[in-house]
């Protein structure tokens, strides 16, 4: 069991002003016009493969179908020349499969499509995905075919459906992995984590695995480069993706939240806490951040580490 930190971070007041272009107005290194166009084929061929796998989706086992998800995950990363690197938590995740207890939820914040790529690749399981016009543009067939859960803003009434479909899910012993702050960033701050989905781990009783995402080049130094922003075209995000040199993304792994005595308000705030610890702890110079009002969040002050599996 570990304790959380006494005093409270200070979190974004919601309907603070969105991210701005120049929030990604990264000067980070680049590579030249030849390489950018060798990714975009590569990318060619890493979505044909794709397409193929969600033709067989369906007919696989829920094992195949994750090893599915991962396998066009990583190769869409190699396509487009980001590196992935792993920090594991200090304290195993427990384990999960049959007879072993409920699966994990893992929640983790949202930069960019990629940052969805990379955690197919450390976390596999079954992803709640955004559904609507342009919404999730690289996987989207796939991770429906392969059983990911939907969820579509403009029908905010489904909501208990698929929170409903995630604690199955999570009692038959499958990972569930969900983006809480409901929208990407430029990732300067963390966004609120809405509490609706964990509503699923408080009723199962499976624990809580807090992911934190960050982005930097391989000199060491944090960027921006990476984030999908508020109404920006999809195309324009993957252009600065394709021309970024040693783009790397970091996952960082965190030890699991136990549910029990917990309502999921106070799930979501113990997992935001971690998440933050991570992402702000080094913060990104970025062109341009637009002025958001805090407010002070006092947290529960204990917070428990699931226990590891025998």
């Amino acid at each position: 069991m570990t304790t959380a930190p006494t005093q409270a971070r200070t979190r974004t007041r919601p309907g603070a002003p969105p991210c701005m272009p120049a929030c990604a107005a990264d000067p980070g290194p680049t590579v030249g016009a030849a390489t950018r166009r060798l990714r975009l084929l590569r990318v060619a061929g890493a979505l044909a493969g794709v397409a193929a796998a969600a033709l067989r989706a369906p007919l696989a086992t829920g094992r195949g179908r994750r090893r599915l998800l991962t396998c066009g995950a990583a190769r869409l990363l190699t396509a487009v020349g980001v590196r992935v690197e792993v920090v594991p938590s200090p304290v195993a995740w427990p384990r999960t499969g049959a007879g072993r207890g409920p699966g994990l939820l893992v929640v983790a914040n949202s930069v960019s499509w990629v940052d969805d790529l990379a955690l197919l690749t450390v976390v596999p399981g079954l992803p709640v995905i955004t559904t609507g016009p342009g919404r999730r543009p690289v996987l989207g067939g796939l991770l429906r075919r392969a059983g990911a859960v939907p969820i579509d803003p403009a029908r905010l009434h489904a909501l208990p459906a698929a929170v409903g479909q995630v604690a199955d899910a999570l009692r038959g012993g499958s990972t569930v992995s969900v983006r809480p702050e409901g929208t990407t960033s430029c990732g300067v701050e963390l966004g609120r984590f809405r509490p609706a989905f964990l509503q699923a781990a408080v009723d199962v009783g499976a624990p809580v695995c807090p992911v934190a995402v960050r982005y930097r080049v391989d000199g060491g130094a944090g960027t921006a480069v990476a984030g999908r922003l508020a109404g920006e075209p999809f195309r324009r995000s993957v252009s600065r993706v394709l021309a970024a040199r040693g783009l790397v993304v970091e996952v960082h792994l965190l030890p699991a939240l136990d549910p029990a005595g917990a309502d999921r308000r106070a799930l979501a705030a113990l997992a935001e806490y971690a998440v933050a610890a991570v992402t702000e702890a080094r913060p990104l110079l970025v062109a341009a951040h637009p002025r958001r009002p805090r407010v002070p969040a006092p947290l529960p002050a204990r917070r428990r580490g699931a226990a590891s599996a025998a």
